[in-house]
């Protein structure tokens, strides 16, 4: 057992520790998990626990307790202080995005799909917006369509809420990433490659231990079970993922075959999520099947001291690793699960483990028959399951884990909303530029591609050292020449490249090194309205690849006036503004010559051998996420493809 050496437990003692979590009484799984934890955080440091506004008031044995609200009001006596994050998914974790948000901490991810937690904390009170910025930063395009879908339709299909995990702004803003298996901590390491991320097995919890040597028939005694039955228990809350439907179809094929059998669920139903009883009523085992409801800790243990078999079946899974099955394990209870997610890591010899595939059924069938009618095969799976899960998920040991990670965690000073921050001139002042050129003799605008960035409101000042600009046009060099001279972005801060060479193999700077990804602060382009589809598709990505978050874009295209309908240019006036919001761009404006200045007035002259029209589109990158939806499918693409431009945005 690994302990803390007497100079981290003093130096430990003198350090604060913020805790956000939920804390019994409430109803949660995660509370309990917290509140089972907290006695040895309280040994190691002065501990002060965060629950929400909403949540019920903890008794008076614990740590400190303050209000979100609370908390927002006194975070400056606290900045110095490591922060400890428990998010799950579910609404009791509302709270803690936004302050996390500003003050980042280690993250225990509970749960590796966090949708359900950010639609209780938005869609439940009609704030449809702030779910809409959420989806679209994380998933662009199609995060959008996803929820215009929902919304438009009323309920999410079974599966959004897994395989959409919206869990960006927690894994970013955490200082490092503590998960309860290898499955999702090579998720996490995978989306946040630049930060830490620890595995950190689920604990026992130390009251199992009251129950150890509670006789199944004294626990059926109390509780009313019938003592000669074989009794099959599912534990934890009847959900639509713990295939209810399952077991019942297994068990009553069985009917007959084992001897008598009760099958006991013994956690809280949600019927407005999933409708257990009728499944009951069809599956012809209604008067075998006993539903509890909700447990309290006691009743709880007591239900597993009398089981004989535990079933466990959990799919899709949301990157959860279930409590509930830890404290069965540990109480020597043979469990059934699938064999997918966390719960496919235990040990074949702790666990049996049936594959999700078509036979899926039959293999539940028969491991249950074994399981039934083999009293010497049950024995000796739950004396595996409680020697393992007594010795590798011991409180003791998993609580010194956490007190290392957070003695030996990095606390960052508070965050203020420090978004990327543009400032645009007032035309006139771009007009009285323009003229004085013109009286100077020079031709400001003739040999510059665009006709319409430099006339409109659309383009902010440079000056600043840590903005960057980039122009893509045929006449490069030039247009970015305009840009400072008018615009004040230095020269040595704007890279110019052609379309040609920003939509080559590699992208260069002029020195020959590659182009930095999530780089440039504003990006002026100005191309064809009429390019070839693979060209347009390639170019919305790489502009969303090399833009920062929050950064600033101009696209100007043009057709030939000979063109009377633009309809079919992909990136025409009519088609622009969407094709730059499928690139992961909001804000989106387009641009007419009436809302800038007359060209002929600023600059005295017109070039009147441009026979071109324009369009100019300006607009703010929202999300890293990509799409392009193509017009004619090329030869083995999908209609509709995209995905995350995998970056590293520069801290």
């Amino acid at each position: 057992m690994t302990i803390l050496s007497r100079e981290e437990r003093a130096s430990a003692s003198r350090r604060s520790l913020v805790v956000f979590a939920p804390y019994p009484p409430a109803k949660n799984g995660i509370a309990d998990y917290v509140a089972e934890l907290m006695p040895y955080h309280m040994a190691d440091f002065d501990v002060t626990l965060v629950i929400a506004d909403d949540a019920p008031i903890p008794s008076d044995k614990g740590p400190r307790v303050l209000l979100a609200s609370e908390f927002r009001k006194h975070r400056a006596h606290f900045a110095s202080a490591p922060k400890l994050y428990h998010i799950g998914n579910n609404p009791h974790h509302c709270y803690m995005p936004d302050i996390l948000g500003r003050d980042p901490g280690v993250v225990v991810l509970h749960d590796f799909n966090l949708c359900y937690m950010h639609e209780m904390g938005t869609l439940r009170w009609s704030n449809e917006r702030r779910q809409l910025v959420a989806m679209e930063r994380e998933y662009g395009a199609l995060g959008r369509d996803i929820l215009d879908w929902q919304l438009k339709n009323g309920y999410r299909e079974l599966f959004a809420g897994y395989e959409l995990p919206l869990n960006g702004d927690v894994l970013e803003n955490a200082t490092a990433i503590v998960t309860h298996s290898r499955q999702v901590q090579y998720r996490v390491a995978a989306r946040v490659p630049h930060k830490p991320v620890w595995y950190v097995p689920h604990h026992l919890a130390p009251h199992a231990a009251d129950y150890f040597t509670l006789s199944r028939q004294e626990a059926r005694s109390q509780l009313g079970l019938p003592q000669n039955e074989i009794i099959v228990t599912a534990v934890g809350f009847v959900t639509r993922a713990k295939q209810i439907p399952m077991t019942l179809a297994a068990l009553s094929s069985l009917r007959g075959l084992v001897g008598g059998f009760r099958f006991v669920l013994a956690g809280e139903r949600r019927p407005d999520e999933y409708d257990v009883d009728a499944d009951i009523a069809n599956s012809g085992l209604a008067g075998l099947v006993t539903c509890t409801d909700y447990l309290d800790e006691e009743q709880f243990f007591k239900h597993l001291a009398a089981a004989d078999i535990v079933v466990n079946l959990r799919y899709p899974s949301g990157g959860e690793m279930s409590g509930t099955l830890v404290r069965a394990l540990g109480l020597g209870l043979p469990t059934l699960v699938l064999d997918h997610g966390p719960m496919g890591e235990l040990p074949d010899t702790v666990v049996r483990k049936i594959t999700w595939d078509d036979n899926t059924q039959i293999a539940l069938t028969e491991s249950l028959r074994e399981l039934m009618t083999d009293s010497a095969v049950r024995l000796n799976l739950g004396a595996s399951a409680a020697a393992y899960v007594r010795h590798k998920h011991n409180i003791v040991s998993v609580s010194q884990r956490y007190n290392r990670i957070l003695l030996n965690s990095v606390v960052k000073p508070p965050l203020e909303d420090a978004p990327l921050r543009l400032h645009f001139p007032h035309p006139v002042t771009i007009a009285r530029k323009l003229r004085h050129m013109g009286e100077r003799g020079q031709s400001a605008t003739r040999d510059v591609d665009g006709r319409t960035w430099w006339a409109v409101p659309a383009t902010p000042l440079g000056g600043d050292d840590v903005h960057a600009a980039l122009v893509i046009s045929s006449n490069c060099k030039n247009t970015a020449a305009l840009l400072s001279d008018l615009f004040e972005w230095k020269p040595d801060d704007v890279t110019a490249v052609t379309p040609e060479e920003f939509l080559g193999a590699r992208v260069l700077e002029p020195d020959g090194t590659s182009l930095p990804a999530a780089r440039f602060a504003y990006a002026l382009v100005v191309v064809p309205a009429l390019m070839e589809e693979a060209f347009a598709a390639l170019l919305m990505r790489r502009l969303n690849a090399a833009m920062r978050l929050g950064g600033s874009v101009c696209v100007e295209t043009w057709s030939p006036y000979v063109v009377v309908d633009d309809s079919d240019a992909l990136l025409g006036r009519m088609q622009l503004s969407r094709r730059l919001r499928d690139a992961g761009f909001g804000t989106v404006h387009e641009w007419s010559p009436q809302e800038g200045l007359i060209t002929a007035l600023v600059t005295g002259s017109f070039d009147e051998r441009d026979a071109r029209q324009y369009s100019c589109v300006t607009a703010r990158k929202v999300s890293d996420y990509a799409v392009w939806r193509f017009a004619d499918s090329p030869q083995g693409l999908p209609l509709r493809c995209g995905g995350r431009v995998d970056v590293a945005h520069p801290t």
